[in-house]
This record gives C-alpha cells, sequence and structure tokens, in this order.
C-alpha cells in the first residue's frame, strides 16, 4: 500500500518566541456551500463517508478550492457536482468575508463559506458530476433538526449561521 498523501503535506516550523519545534498540515483551502429551499426551513445536505469518523456524515456540499481558482467558482463547482443545482436555480448569495482556518493549531487550511437560497422550490437540479471515487448522497434536512443529523461542526455553523442572517 502507498502511504504518500495527495491531499495533505506534514510540515515543521519553529515558534517565533519560544523557539520550539511545531508539527503541523499543510493543506489546501476549501469552500462550502449550503443551499437552502425557497423558505429557508431546509437545506441541502450530502451523505457521504468521511475517513476522520469512520462513518457516513451529513454535511454541507464541500471540496478543496483547485489551483488559482477563486472561492466563489470553486463553491459553484462543488454545488453543482454534488448535487446538480447550478448558480442560475439560486438567489440571495451570501459569504463570510473571509476564510475561516479549520483548526489553526495544527493545520493551515481556511475554509470558504457560502450559502444560497433555490429561485423556487420547483427547480430541479441536472445529474451528479461527481470526483472518481466520491459516493454522495443528496438528503434535505429541516434547519431546526441540523444539531440532530449532523456532527460536522462547519456544517452546524454554516446551516444555523445563514438560516439567521435572512431573518
Amino acid at each position: 500500500m502507498d502511504n504518500s498523501f495527495r491531499f495533505l503535506k506534514g510540515s515543521k516550523m519553529t515558534h517565533p518566541t519560544t523557539g520550539i519545534t511545531l508539527e503541523y498540515l499543510d493543506k489546501s483551502d476549501a469552500v462550502c456551500f449550503v443551499l437552502f429551499n425557497e423558505s429557508k426551513e431546509k437545506a441541502i445536505l450530502v451523505k457521504q463517508f468521511r475517513p476522520g469518523s469512520k462513518d457516513y456524515e451529513i454535511e454541507v456540499c464541500a471540496g478543496l478550492i483547485d489551483g488559482n481558482e477563486k472561492p466563489r467558482v470553486a463553491a459553484f463547482r462543488e454545488l453543482k457536482e454534488e448535487t446538480g443545482y447550478l448558480e442560475k436555480d439560486v438567489t440571495d448569495i451570501e459569504e463570510l468575508p473571509q476564510g475561516l482556518y479549520v483548526s489553526p493549531g495544527y493545520t493551515t487550511e481556511r475554509l470558504y463559506f457560502f450559502s444560497a437560497k433555490l429561485k423556487s422550490d420547483d427547480v430541479k437540479p441536472i445529474e451528479q458530476s461527481l470526483d472518481h471515487g466520491e459516493e454522495v448522497e443528496v438528503v434535505w434536512v429541516d434547519v431546526k433538526d441540523i444539531t440532530k443529523v449532523s456532527r460536522d461542526m462547519k456544517t452546524i455553523l454554516a446551516v444555523t449561521y445563514f438560516s439567521k442572517e435572512a431573518k
């Protein structure tokens, strides 16, 4: 089995004042996208296997930013790939003003948060265009139930934050 990593690279640095060696993961930035229905009472999430939890998780659409891709472009690419919904299908697009560090104690990764709602609940998605090896099931979840159905911090933050923004 090949033990080299494709998306993660271990790095070390010296602490600026204490001189100790710090270990961290040098990782690409990512995006996540929460899409609400027209009334913002439901959010479209994806169910997929995650190696960290060794289980299936229900999460917002998310993925890595490719090269010099802009976060917004990556967010809509992931939305299309994982759910089949397109930018033309949505309205009220929002984003957090900056990428947030996923866990600055051990990784350089920043996550850019986006949200929108469907123009109409009658809008139908196109077929998913998943990456090789991806197995993603689309699920609609009541916003009020988000902490009951997801154990994922980015998902709970995104759904909670963006659902309250409209109120």
